[in-house]
């Protein structure tokens, strides 16, 4: 009788591995993957993409937003089934791929001031106040909650 073995390489059998590496650790890799892909995508020149995109291949941005979807989906399915405990409430700091924050100020319609003491989140355009908090990380997660609600089907 064959035993099945570890994809790890370990030579434990599968149910009795013998890595350290996360069961799952091609999930791990492909995240990386991505990352390293958006990271150089996002360091070159928009004009020169945007006129290759539009000179008949729309279908890399098609691959995108299903791609973005996609990521986002399982990033959902993850976040609303950890147990953070201490260490998503600690003061360490978390992961943020280079370049992100200036893209989510593009693309989000919101933002944050530091005005009296106060966080405050406010529509891009327009002095409305959606809300005022005593801390960024409260403010951020009113941000987070506005981008939930737009992408709830």
């Amino acid at each position: 009788m064959n035993k099945r073995v570890c994809e790890c390489g370990c030579g434990g059998a599968i149910g009795g591995c013998q890595s350290k590496e996360p069961q799952n650790y091609m999930f791990f890799q492909n995240l990386r993957t991505i990352q390293t892909a958006v990271e150089e995508l996002l360091s070159m020149d928009p004009a020169q993409i945007d006129a290759m995109l539009s000179d008949g291949h729309a279908w890399a941005v098609d691959h995108i937003t299903t791609s973005a979807d996609d990521v986002e989906e399982v990033y959902h399915f993850i976040s609303s089934n950890m147990d953070h405990g201490d260490a998503y409430n600690s003061q360490e700091p978390q992961f943020v791929p280079v370049g992100f924050e200036n893209h989510l100020k593009q693309v989000m319609a919101e933002r944050i001031e530091h005005r009296d003491g106060k966080w405050v989140v406010k529509p891009k355009k327009g002095n409305h106040v959606l809300g005022t908090h005593p801390t960024k990380k409260a403010a951020l997660k009113q941000l987070a909650a506005i981008e939930i609600s737009k992408h709830k089907k």
